[in-house]
């Protein structure tokens, strides 16, 4: 399997802090021992560290995102995907910026737990349940 694979942020919280009985976690490491590419942006790591601070030490954040930013490829967010994403119809700003970075990179799959936000996008979107089911078994 070779695909070009966005993470939604939401699947690296669930993988932090146990959000969905590891399903996110054994996602992540199931993609680290494909010939996929992972990419997630820098708004992100951002996110990661600011959810995770107030129920996990710094310390573990800090090891969680050096892993995170060693394994998967990063899309920095600038004018044009803030643009483009201020000027669409998307209902979170947020999922927009998500959804940019993952065509500018031209991903085959965005996976989040959010598939309602991404209602309008035009790349395939998986859960990681979804994922799961239909690429590892």
């Amino acid at each position: 399997m070779s695909l070009k694979i966005f993470i939604d942020t939401n699947i690296y919280i669930n993988a932090i802090e146990n959000r969905d009985s590891w399903i996110s976690k054994e996602l992540l490491i199931f993609l680290s021992k494909t010939n996929s590419s992972v990419y997630l942006n820098d708004l992100t790591i951002i996110n990661i560290h600011y959810i995770t601070r107030k129920s996990i030490k710094r310390e573990e954040i800090s090891k969680s995102i050096k892993i995170i930013i060693e394994e998967h490829n990063l899309v920095s967010i600038g004018k044009d995907i803030i643009l483009n994403s201020l000027n669409s119809n998307f209902k979170d700003f947020e999922d927009w910026v998500q959804f940019f970075c993952a065509k500018e990179i031209w991903a085959d799959i965005i996976i989040t737990d959010n598939k309602k936000d991404f209602i309008n996008s035009d790349i395939k979107v998986l859960s990681a349940k979804e994922f799961s089911d239909y690429y590892t078994t």
